[in-house]
Formats: C-alpha cells, structure tokens, sequence
C-alpha cells in the first residue's frame, strides 16, 4: 500500500526543518500544491495540521474552496488570467497569496476585485520567467522593478510580498534560475528602497526544494512529492478541471448529457481509485461524502 499522504508530508517538513537549523535561518514556508487532487487527499493533508495549499486552476480552487475548511491558507500559483481575477477574489475569501502576478494589467485587476468585496490585504508574488522560455508564464527579470513599483504605488489593497519562479523545463539544473531570481530581488528591493529580506523568494518544487532553499527560498511549493501521481487531466474550457469536483465549465460548453455523464464517470472512477490505495480518517470520509452528494445532485440522482 501506498505511504500515506500524512507521513510523505512530514517526511518533507522533516527535511525542511533539518535545512533551517543547518543554515540557522527560519524555516521554509510549505505549501502543498494539490492541484488535481480529490478532497480527501487535502484532508489527510490538512489533519497533519498542513494549512497553506497551492492550486493552478480557478475554476477548480473556487469549487473546492468551500468544501474545504475555512482556516485554510490557498496559494494561487497557476496563470491567471486578468479576466479570471474577480472570480478567484471573490471565489475564494480565504485566499492567502496570487504567488503569479506578471502584469500591471493583472496587478490592476486583483487590486479591483478586492476593493469590490472590501477584504483586507491581499498578498501577491511577482512571478519572474527567469529561463526567458516563450511558452513559461512570468515577466522577464527587465521588467520586474516597475511591475513592482505600480503595485506598491498604485494597488492599495495588493501587497507585494516577493517574487516567485520556476525553473527551465528539462534543465536538470535549476541553479541559474534560483540564482538569477535572487538577483532580481536586488534590483527590486534597491529601486523600492527596501530591505532585501522584506521581499520573499518562491521557488522550488518537489525535484528541487532542498536547493532552492539552500539558495535563498523562504516559500517552496511540494506537490507530487506529499501526495503522489497525480490523476489525469481533463480539458474544461482552457482550464484543466479538477477529479475533486465536477467538470464545471466544460459540462456546460459540452451541452450534453452524454459528455456529462462521462466526465462524472471519470470522477469517479479517480476517486475510487485513490481511496482504494488510501485509508480515510472519519473527517476525510466526511469531505468525501459531501462531495459525492455534489456530484449527484449535478446529476440529478440524488
């Protein structure tokens, strides 16, 4: 049987925690990036007392936002579209961070989305393409320093917390790119007048985390790592949609019952296959449920 998702997380603080007493600075902030996973395997997550969670996809955060409890800390990571921030503002009221904001345009946006519903501060990243790939979201490193300074100066209800990357696809050796965020937050804290330590790094992943906070990193985003394979996506409307929740958006643009009730059989076929190589604790077994009732009521078997 698989190791839990529970013990995978503490294997990973485990190592975070080793790091920080190693280089005698605070720990790494852990976010759990459980974007394509069922609600039970967040909730495993969470019982360890794992309370930031990272998610790609809009669409999928703001459906499983309020299944979930509210003390939960998300992590917007994914490309976001400026079109798509009031959804996630106002979809989500217990959103901790957009860690991928690369426009002023988007910054703009978010900022307006906020000052809509009246919520405090929202924090947010400045994602950074420091492998200057075409196809990689992020701004390049050149224009950072004044995306950053119209945050700070014209977003009242945005606060700029740092900036986040991801390394080169494929390059077995993301150095360079740690390296190179790390000096782009030079740049950023000098032309702010700031101390370079009020400026976040995000960076490191599942394959890399270790080393990113060896250089620097004060956020890293595990996900594979705590809860393993991720299930198949599924397209929904230029969103991947989420096995934890219904197709959503794709259902309606489908317009059939028959591609309805494929993507609910795929659901739960996904879901059924990881609870068959999980054990569920009573709360889990409790966000399943609710979940499932979802599901059929959008079926109209319930």
């Amino acid at each position: 049987m698989a190791r839990q998702v529970g013990g995978r997380l503490q294997e990973v603080r485990g190592k975070i925690e080793a790091l920080a007493r190693e280089l005698n600075k605070e720990m790494a902030r852990l976010v759990a990036v459980s974007k394509l996973m069922p609600n039970e395997a967040i909730m495993e997550a969470y019982e360890a007392d794992q309370r930031h969670f990272g998610e790609n996809y809009v669409q999928e955060i703001c459906e499983k936002a309020p299944q979930l409890p509210s003390d939960i800390k998300w992590h917007f990571i994914g490309h976001l579209q400026s079109n798509k921030a009031k959804m996630l503002v106002q979809g989500v009221p217990n959103l901790f961070m957009v860690e991928s904001v690369d426009s002023s345009k988007l910054a703009n946006q978010l900022d307006k989305a906020c000052d809509a519903v009246k919520r405090d501060l929202l924090q947010v990243m400045l994602q950074v393409n420091t492998s200057k790939e075409e196809s990689k979201s992020g701004c390049e490193a050149e224009e950072a320093a004044a995306i950053a300074s119209h945050i700070v100066n014209n977003c009242k209800r945005l606060k700029l917390a740092g900036l986040m990357t991801i390394g080169k696809l494929g390059d077995p050796n993301p150095e360079p790119y740690f390296k190179k965020l790390v000096e782009c937050r030079s740049m950023i804290a000098k032309e702010l007048g700031v101390e370079e330590s009020s400026l976040l790094l995000s960076m490191g992943m599942s394959g890399d985390y270790e080393l990113a906070i060896r250089m620097g990193s004060n956020n890293v985003r595990v996900g594979s790592t705590i809860f393993g394979e991720r299930p198949p996506k599924e397209k929904s409307g230029g969103e991947q949609a989420s096995p934890a929740v219904s197709g959503g958006a794709a259902d309606k643009a489908a317009g059939q019952e028959g591609t309805v009730l494929a993507t609910e059989g795929s659901w739960f076929q996904q879901t059924t296959s990881w609870i068959l190589r999980h054990p569920l604790s009573a709360a889990s077994c409790l966000a399943l449920a609710a979940t499932c009732a979802y599901q059929l009521r959008r079926l109209k078997l319930a």
